[in-house]
Parts: structure tokens; sequence; C-alpha cells
């Protein structure tokens, strides 16, 4: 199967931060990380960003999963899916506003390795 990385750039309802960051890291990593086909998560505070050309909001979260199956789409699907649902409880210090969700495959390294 391909591994591929999925990452969400997103931020909070202003004022709601902590709230936001708290509900990511204590509930909404383990929930994604139960769905079929996510490998692993993790969540970065943002401590830089350069957007060229384009008025961008200023993203706060930066989330890398790993997925592995056939194709990311379908994975990413069933997240969706759960998401808002009891096993998957949204929060609504999350704004959607200028979020960025993108997923891709290695195509090459710093150490030469590409798959």
């Amino acid at each position: 199967m391909a591994r591929f990385t999925y990452t969400i750039l997103s931020s909070a309802v202003p004022g709601r931060e902590e709230e936001f960051v708290s509900w990511y890291r204590d509930r909404h990593l383990a929930d994604v990380l139960r769905m079929p086909g996510v490998v692993s998560g993790k969540l970065f505070s943002l401590d830089f960003q350069r957007v060229y050309e384009l008025d961008a909001p200023q993203w706060t979260l930066m989330t890398i999963y790993e997925l592995e199956g056939d194709d990311p789409d379908a994975i990413i699907a069933a997240i969706r899916g759960a998401s808002g649902s009891e096993a998957m409880p949204s929060t609504e210090a999350l704004t959607k506003a200028g979020m960025i969700q993108a997923a891709g495959h290695l195509i090459a390294s710093a150490d030469g390795a590409a798959t």
C-alpha cells in the first residue's frame, strides 16, 4: 500500500484559541487516528509562515497525518464523513475559513530516498 502525507493548516475562531488547541490535542487527533488508513498524526503550533501573492489567513496550527492506502481521497472522505459525529465531535472553536487541506506522496527526500 502507498503512504501519503495529509497536511492541514487551520486556525481558531478569534478569542477561542486555547479551546481549539485543547480540543485538537486532547480529542480530535485520537479520533482521527482511529480511522482506517490513518497511521499517525502530529499537531504543530506554527512559528513562521509566509504566503506569496495571496491574501491568506494567519493559520495557527499545522497537522500532519500519515495515511496508508490505495487512495488518499477515500481516507480523507471517510474522515470528513465522520467529522461532527458522536465518534468524532467537532468544536465551534474551529473556523474553516481559509483552512487548507492537502495530501501527497513522497517523491524525494534530503537523504536521496524516493518512493
